[in-house]
């Protein structure tokens, strides 16, 4: 061999060193305080069980996390009780980071994740929880304030992880005199004389959703309505949560969306 047939060799050899040392330093694995929130940090508005449980869901997902090439339906009780999502949807992708209690800065303290392992699709559903309570000492908690957490959220996956699909879900309906008598509370937000009602309000995030012009929204509300403009009781366990056949429902609406990122 000569000596300019060494010296390419020599050189190709160095290239190919060199963008091993650029991969490995790129895709070093974070450090879990860098993907996961730590029970040191304050999320506003959570209440001790809401903290408790969140952070033991965290836990769970440090122990098992997303993985690469994932559909990541995110969001509250809502999103985690439908359970294996996969099974409803015959797919093998989809992880569940559902946490009961959530609220949408719930969520924005817990995307490094999600940004992390750049799934190919995230379907959002936050926001009911920040209704379910009395607000009359926090107006800043509004159907506005809501809506622009919903798309920071969006806004924050798709700066860090811009090949990501971020589908935002309409929050759902709820019934309140079901709830109260299902659950045997006497809440007075769930009452017929306090306004705004959750019912109300939720509308107002969603229309605001629906109008964005920047990210996709899959408008679920109608399809849980009754006659009369609330939750059908038939779709839900209790007049907030989903039954089987509810989630047949979401599941139908969605699976179409599915397949087309399953099949891309």
């Amino acid at each position: 061999m000569n000596l300019g047939n060494r010296f390419i060799n020599y050189f190709n050899l160095c290239v190919v060193f060199f963008f091993i040392i650029i991969t490995v330093s790129c895709t070093r694995f974070k450090s879990p305080s860098d993907l996961y929130p730590q029970p040191g940090i304050a999320i506003k508005n959570q209440t001790d069980w809401q903290r408790d449980y969140y952070f033991s869901r965290i836990k769970d997902f440090e122990q098992n996390p997303i993985g690469h090439n994932k559909v990541v339906f995110l969001g509250n009780s809502i999103v985690k009780g439908g359970g294996n999502w996969n099974k409803k949807l015959s797919v093998d992708n989809i992880i569940n980071r559902g946490i009961s209690g959530d609220y949408t800065e719930g969520i924005l303290n817990r995307l490094n994740e999600i940004i992390f392992y750049k799934p190919t699709a995230v379907f959002l559903m936050i926001g009911i929880n920040e209704f379910f309570k009395d607000n009359t000492n926090t107006p800043e908690i509004n159907p506005t304030y809501v809506a622009d957490n919903i798309f920071k959220i969006a806004d924050t996956i798709k700066k860090g992880s811009p090949s990501t699909v971020v589908i935002i879900q309409t929050i759902l309906p709820i019934n309140n005199r079901y709830y109260l008598k299902v659950k045997k509370v006497d809440y007075n937000f769930l009452q017929p004389g306090y306004n705004p009602s959750i019912n109300t309000q939720i509308k107002e995030v969603n229309s605001i959703l629906i109008k964005n012009k920047n990210h996709i929204v899959i408008d679920l509300h109608p399809l849980f309505l009754n006659k009369t403009g609330i939750l059908d009781p038939d779709f839900s366990s209790d007049g907030v949560h989903l039954n089987q056949k509810g989630y047949q429902v979401w599941t139908d609406r969605i699976s179409p969306f599915i397949a087309t990122l399953n099949n891309k």
